[in-house]
């Protein structure tokens, strides 16, 4: 018997295993149609994660509401983002693509490599892949079905992450969304349609699992928000925060310089920065 704590302190009990979309929809249908995660025991997983046969565990729904939530959309809209790059480039392969705070990157190693002029065509990309709001259906695999999935699809540093930095794990998930299959622990949304307002950012040099001895990859940055407000928001933040810089205000102002040779954390002072310098 399985007995599940809701956040209102009501317990259901279930002589079976279920699923966290099929309890949002007992709780109601507006719940279910709002539901775009899960928390169990204080872990966030998917609408399709399966709870125990047995025991006893505390369950919370997530909606957009939740913070939680947002960086489950994120973590889809990086998915997303990896699908257009490989839908309008050759020769993509993909390495790792989490959320981190205030939105979320994807690696690549592209025969074409990525520049910020191409960002307009991949966020249109991204937007058809959101309208045809097409499921996230989880897949488990043995270890051996795992590497061989990744070698079909070519994907080398899939492969090299299987043998070394899964080596422990006997099954592994990957998360396909039409024809973009990928290996991920998840979670992710139910499906693309639930991704926000989002935007492309930047791109910079990332070395493959953070070694210089690696190949350096491409690092798209981008975030994503339910809202457009919230995005807007968050975008005319990063403008702020920029035109704020120190690193920037020294240029424009000719106040001090920066010298890889030397340093990035040395200032080199200009005649004018000196002049602050002495007066502070």
């Amino acid at each position: 018997m399985l007995k599940i704590t809701l956040p209102d302190g009501s317990e259901r009990e279930y002589e079976q295993s279920t699923t966290p979309a099929q309890i949002a929809a007992e709780i109601g249908p507006r719940l279910a149609k709002a539901a775009l995660a899960a928390e169990v025991d204080g872990h966030v997983v998917g609408l399709d994660y399966r709870l125990p046969e047995s025991g006893e565990v505390k369950l919370r729904i997530l909606t957009r509401k939740d913070p939680e939530a947002l960086g489950v959309m994120r973590h889809s809209a990086a998915h997303v983002m990896a699908r257009a790059v490989m839908r309008l480039y050759n020769g993509v392969q993909l390495a790792f693509g989490p959320t981190i705070e205030g939105g979320f990157y994807y690696d690549f190693d592209c025969e074409q490599p990525l520049t910020e002029e191409m960002f307009p065509a991949i966020e249109a990309e991204m937007r058809k892949i959101v309208q045809a709001d097409e499921p996230f259906e989880r897949l488990e695999e043995s270890r051996d079905r795992s590497l061989a999935i990744c070698r079909d699809l070519d994907q080398r540093y899939k492969v090299e992450h299987i043998e070394t930095g899964l080596a422990e794990h006997s099954t592994m998930s990957f998360y396909r969304q039409g024809e973009f299959l990928d290996l991920c622990r998840g979670p992710h949304v139910p499906s693309a349609g639930a991704i926000g307002a989002f935007k492309l950012l930047s791109i910079a040099g990332a070395y493959w699992k953070g070694d210089a001895a690696n190949k350096q990859l491409q690092r798209l940055y981008a975030t994503a928000f339910f809202t457009q407000q919230d995005l807007d928001e968050h975008l005319k933040q990063l403008e702020e925060a920029k035109r704020r810089d120190h690193r920037v205000l020294g240029k424009q102002h000719d106040l001090f310089a920066i010298n890889n040779l030397v340093g990035q954390g040395l200032i080199l002072w200009q005649p004018k920065g000196a002049v602050v310098r002495n007066t502070l």
